[in-house]
């Protein structure tokens, strides 16, 4: 495919002067040149937008998609920071035949030399410098990525030739071959191309290989238009000529029978009869009968002209062009005279001529459908529609051949309504290995008539269920492979398939694979949005519970200082009370504390420190973890010296014990002045948050290789949220009757979790409450 060789570097310059600067991460005194990503991507989507928003009409279609590529070109020029950007096209060369190259488009920076009108690079053999390395790398659908001086000597001396240090080839793939390449080059440093580079620089690459693409297809379709308007031209010409050399076939006849009386010799030239065969006989002998009732409806009348079918003597059937007028005697009507001159070559060239601005109108309707539309199935609808409509078949549909069972495959499908639709068919395993084979090597599959092909019967029974008397199958390619096929059944008759009506179902495979791609890479952007969007809410998610933790950690701080506080301060002013009491008593003197008294102020500092130990020992658990020393250990012996110790808070709150842990209980390994700690806590946190007359029941069982014990009471109960985090830091009961800063149960949580069990507590409002925690059996 030829390309503009007309355009000039000053033209590209001119062109990027009028562009927005695209800033790139580059130090002039630097080796090395780095496009940023983002100013990468948005040099890239701007040079697609301007190769997809220019006119592409045919007759203005080549100015304007040279103007779109100088203006990709300079944009990506900038955006890229290369001091070169250059599109060149692979081809035979003209004289040997051979693989060459030349160079169709080019964009420097200023103060670069143009290399478009060097000789060097208008067919340029691929084997004069050993370029046919570049061309294997390329056509395998890789880029080139180069430092000339890492080059084999001839490849360098072609660089340095052109003053490149570092180039940078992305292919150019137009209808799933290398059309040529889009070149970049580093003029002054032997600059490294990034990965995002070369990806991002392929999507420009592809997007240019499809303008050029539907540049092919647009310039086959007005070539063909030029050419029938062409033919037509040439055929007013011949009848030009003709009736200026008096070629027409003079006839007239008398009265109404329209029996010939006379008619010119060159109806030899027209018809092939001599004037002898016609004379006497009546106009039907040369009359198709398709056109009888029409000359019979205008023959006599005043009708300039018109046109009718009339039958050449070897059979064929040819276009007359009638202009005939009344013969008059005396003011009656006594016979018909006229002319006739063939036509059918003008006829033809015209009906050409309709169906080629048809087609041309049906491939741009759907090209603007796929470029402003991402609605697939209504692309598809529209076009089985147009297309049936066009080629006057009885139906026309697109098939998934991937889909398998007992779905047909359909996706748009378009039947004349006296015909069943192809959805009912059901593609089974052995249709859908036959069509990925025999459409694996994209061939396209014509059959004039279904009855006069061998077949298996599977398929055959299908041609009758479902009428098909003709088809023309045609594959649909995406991304290199094979994704179904678009077709064209006749189903009332069988018909010979002409070759623009194959040309025209394969020139639409194209656009219906684009518009599938386009639905496909839509599909994944709606579904990486969907995943985002949803990472998006987890994340805020997140975010909110840590916010909620944060306010929930907040007030278990607040009541933390609080009840600290308000411990601390409680003994502090007992003593301090009792301090200025004496005081005042003493009047200067010594003064004699009561036994009373003193046990009060020491209970006050035992209870100091008791929270101030339990503070700095919940710190010390977390940072250093617990030290035990566990030996084996009988509960039911511990357990009875605990309950005879606790006997006077017991007697004090007027509560009992039952020890119902039995004496042969296997021993568990255990820490005895830490387990000591675990029965206190619970046992004190049962009596401090409970009133008077509380029963304790002490149990134990064993149970996997451990023993649960438990401490149950038939007390207030317990919230069952709080019960969740009753063992977490901090976190006081609201049922209490005492003061306590919330450490007891989490200090008895971390030493049954260093003994390697687990506890808990079991508990409703109104029905007491069951701690419990498991113990390793001693070995």
């Amino acid at each position: 495919m030829g390309m503009d060789k007309e355009t000039t570097n000053t033209d590209l310059q001119s062109t990027a002067s009028e562009l927005p600067r695209l800033d790139s991460d580059y130090n002039a005194e630097s080796t090395t040149r780095v496009a940023s990503l983002p100013n990468l991507l948005q040099g890239v989507a701007k040079a697609t937008k301007a190769l997809l928003t220019n006119s592409d009409s045919l007759r203005d279609s080549f100015a304007s998609r040279s103007t779109a590529i100088n203006e990709a070109l300079a944009i990506l020029g900038q955006a890229t920071a290369a001091h070169r950007v250059s599109v060149c096209e692979y081809h035979p060369h003209p004289v040997t035949g051979e693989l060459a190259l030349s160079c169709r488009f080019e964009w420097v920076q200023s103060g670069i030399t143009p290399q478009q009108n060097n000789p060097l690079l208008q067919n340029l053999s691929q084997s004069k410098f050993d370029l046919q390395a570049w061309y294997q790398h390329l056509t395998a659908g890789y880029s080139f990525i180069a430092i000339a001086s890492n080059l084999s000597p001839p490849q360098r001396q072609f660089l340095e030739s052109l003053q490149v240090k570092s180039i940078l080839l992305v292919p150019i793939p137009v209808e799933s071959k290398i059309w040529g390449f889009i070149g970049f080059s580093d003029c002054y440093h032997e600059r490294e191309w990034s990965q995002d580079e070369e990806a991002a620089l392929t999507t420009i690459a592809v997007t240019l290989g499809s303008i050029l693409a539907y540049r092919q297809m647009s310039d086959v379709l007005y070539s063909e238009r030029q050419q029938a308007q062409v033919q037509l031209a040439e055929s007013e010409e011949r009848f030009r000529l003709m009736v200026e050399g008096s070629e027409q076939v003079f006839f007239y006849f008398y009265d109404n029978d329209y029996i010939f009386q006379y008619i010119s010799p060159s109806v030899h030239a027209v018809l092939g009869y001599a004037p002898e065969e016609l004379v006497g006989n009546i106009y039907e002998l040369v009359f198709h009968e398709s056109s009888q009732r029409l000359a019979d409806d205008l023959i006599g009348k005043r009708v300039e002209t018109y046109a009718i079918q009339a039958r050449h003597q070897d059979g064929r059937l040819i276009v007359l062009e009638i202009a005939e007028s009344a013969i008059i005697t005396n003011g009656q009507f006594v016979g018909i005279q006229g002319f006739a001159r063939d036509i059918t070559n003008r006829h033809q060239a015209l009906e050409q001529l309709k169906a080629i601005a048809k087609r041309d109108r049906l491939l741009r309707g759907m090209a603007e459908r796929i470029r402003t539309s991402l609605d697939l199935q209504t692309i598809l609808d529209t076009t089985v529609a147009e297309v049936r409509e066009f080629l006057q078949a009885d139906r026309v549909f697109i098939i998934d051949a991937n889909i398998r069972g007992s779905n047909s495959g359909v996706i748009a499908e378009s039947v004349a309504g006296n015909f069943r639709s192809m959805r009912e068919w059901t593609n089974c395993e052995n249709h859908a290995k036959a069509i990925q084979s025999y459409f694996a090597n994209k061939n396209i599959d014509v059959i004039n008539d279904t009855n006069k092909i061998d077949v298996p019967a599977a398929i055959a029974q299908d041609f009758i269920d479902f009428q098909i008397r003709a088809i023309v199958s045609v594959p649909i390619v995406v991304a290199d492979e094979l994704y179904g096929l678009l077709v064209a059944h006749q189903c009332s008759q069988a018909r010979e398939w002409n070759t623009d009506e194959i040309g025209l179902l394969e020139k639409l495979s194209t656009p219906v694979a684009i518009a599938i791609q386009q639905a496909k890479l839509y599909e994944e952007l709606q579904r990486l949005n969907a995943s985002l969007e949803q990472q998006v809410e987890e994340r805020t998610q997140e975010l909110r519970q840590k916010y909620t933790e944060l306010e929930e950690l907040q007030n278990i701080k607040d009541e933390f200082l609080q009840a600290f506080s308000h411990d601390l301060r409680t003994p502090i002013m007992g003593i301090l009370l009792v301090m200025k009491n004496l005081h005042s008593l003493s009047n200067g003197k010594s003064a004699t504390i009561s036994l009373a008294v003193l046990e009060r102020v020491i209970q006050s500092c035992d209870r100091q420190l008791q929270l101030i130990e339990s503070l700095l020992e919940a710190h010390s658990s977390d940072v250093k973890g617990l030290t035990i020393q566990q030996v084996p250990l009988s509960l039911h012996t511990f357990s009875q010296a605990i309950v005879k110790d606790l006997e006077p808070l017991l007697v004090k709150n007027q509560a009992t014990i039952t020890n119902q842990i039995a004496v042969n209980l296997p021993l568990v390994a255990a820490d005895p002045l830490h387990l000591r700690r675990v029965f206190e806590n619970l046992i004190a946190n049962a009596l401090n948050h409970n009133p008077p007359e509380l029963s304790l029941t002490l149990n134990a069982v064993v149970g996997n290789e451990m023993v649960c014990c438990t401490i149950a009471d038939n007390g207030v109960g317990i919230d069952r949220d709080l019960c969740e985090q009753l063992f977490d830091r901090y976190i006081r009961g609201s049922r209490s009757r005492a003061t306590g800063i919330g450490l007891g149960l989490y200090l008895c949580r971390q030493i049954i979790t260093a003994h390697g069990g687990q506890i808990g507590v079991i508990s409703q409002p109104g029905a007491g409450a069951q701690f419990w925690f498991t113990l390793p059996l001693a070995n």
